[in-house]
């Protein structure tokens, strides 16, 4: 598969589906990186999602779990990587489905009347199997996700609440 860097901000904006542009002599799927940088809160040499680019546009097609690529090439420049080490998320976590998975554990939250754990919580075996699932795939994500981010204070990481404590 061709792999791009680009900057971490167009990778974000690209996961958030805001509008880049490419070169429009550019077409292709492409494995989008965000650059080694050492910008504040912002993902470096990350792998960060697939997405198509024709006439310009760069469209998200699947965000892909995080993972260390650091090419040494100017962005937008295309080289090789091998795709089998490329894990698909079901969901992207930066757009609306991830809004609509947390809004129905919300909602099975208020509703449940069940036991609870010491702290408060339910226990996850009480959770429908089709609400705990995405959140569990969700918090791998986020652990993985925050480990590429620059982040010396670790005030980034705080933000980072897992749904599931283990």
């Amino acid at each position: 598969m061709q792999a791009i860097n680009i900057t971490p901000t167009e990778l974000l904006n690209v996961l958030a589906g805001q509008e880049v542009t490419a070169d429009e002599k550019m077409t292709g799927q492409f494995l989008l990186v965000a650059k080694e940088n050492q910008d504040l809160h912002l993902p470096s040499a990350m792998a960060g999602a697939v997405a198509d680019i024709a006439l310009g546009q760069v469209q998200l097609q699947t965000l892909v779990h995080p993972m260390k690529i650091a090419v040494n090439l100017p962005d937008w420049t295309p080289y090789q990587i091998e795709e089998s080490f490329l894990t698909k998320e079901p969901h992207n976590w930066f757009g609306p489905e991830a809004i609509v998975i947390e809004k129905r554990f919300d909602d099975f939250t208020k509703e449940y009347e069940g036991p609870r754990d010491d702290r408060g919580g339910i226990p996850r075996t009480a959770i429908p199997k089709n609400i705990a699932e995405p959140l569990l795939i969700e918090d791998a994500y986020w652990a993985a996700y925050k480990t590429f981010v620059n982040d010396p204070d670790g005030s980034f990481a705080k933000q980072i609440v897992p749904f599931f404590q283990e």
